[in-house]
């Protein structure tokens, strides 16, 4: 039986990296504003915690998920997921929830954290706490279940992994290349 009760920064990375993708599995007409900031996110925990090629795979996942539904969005030709989005069943539960939220507050109050950063950390833990179960953890009716999602977020990164070279293939025979989403007016 595992132990763990606090999500490593590449596995809060990764959380972040699916919940977007799972977010840009709903779109119809248009890219929602904070899927800059959830990859903006991603980006930073990678940069201040020093992921290296994890944190590259899942910007790099990000950035083809992001033209895929940027193509979606814009001519109505919908690309499969790099990766079976069903795969990971479990959701985060309001303990896990606010060991994320700490995470990214934990990285917006460092130094190094430059504005538009700390604004993409802190409107993903606003994000994060809109999550299902944040009122069980004040209620205190919920037992940890980070051990068993860590797990599967684990996994999940090496599938990532796995499937990112096919996906860049797949944006390629398309004539677009992945890129980052438009920043977002102010």
């Amino acid at each position: 039986m595992s132990t763990q009760t606090h999500f490593t920064p590449t596995e809060a990375c990764t959380l972040i990296a699916y919940e977007t993708v799972a977010l840009l599995n709903t779109v119809e007409t248009e890219i929602p504003q904070c899927v800059q900031e959830l990859r903006t996110a991603v980006e930073t925990l990678s940069g201040i915690h020093d992921l290296g090629k994890d944190g590259e795979t899942l910007l790099d996942w990000l950035d083809v998920e992001i033209a895929a539904a940027q193509r979606f969005v814009a001519d109505g030709v919908s690309l499969p997921n790099l990766i079976d989005m069903e795969r990971l069943d479990t959701a985060p539960d309001a303990v896990a929830q606010m060991d994320l939220v700490w995470l990214l507050f934990d990285a917006a109050a460092r130094e190094e954290c430059l504005p538009e950063q700390r604004r993409a950390l802190l409107s993903t833990a606003r994000t994060v706490t809109e999550m299902c179960g944040m009122d069980d953890l004040l209620l205190a009716t919920v037992k940890p279940n980070v051990a068993q999602l860590a797990a599967g977020l684990r996994a999940e990164l090496a599938e990532i992994r796995d499937s990112l070279p096919g996906g860049r293939e797949l944006l390629a025979g398309t004539g677009r290349e992945p890129s980052p989403p438009a920043e977002p007016a102010m």
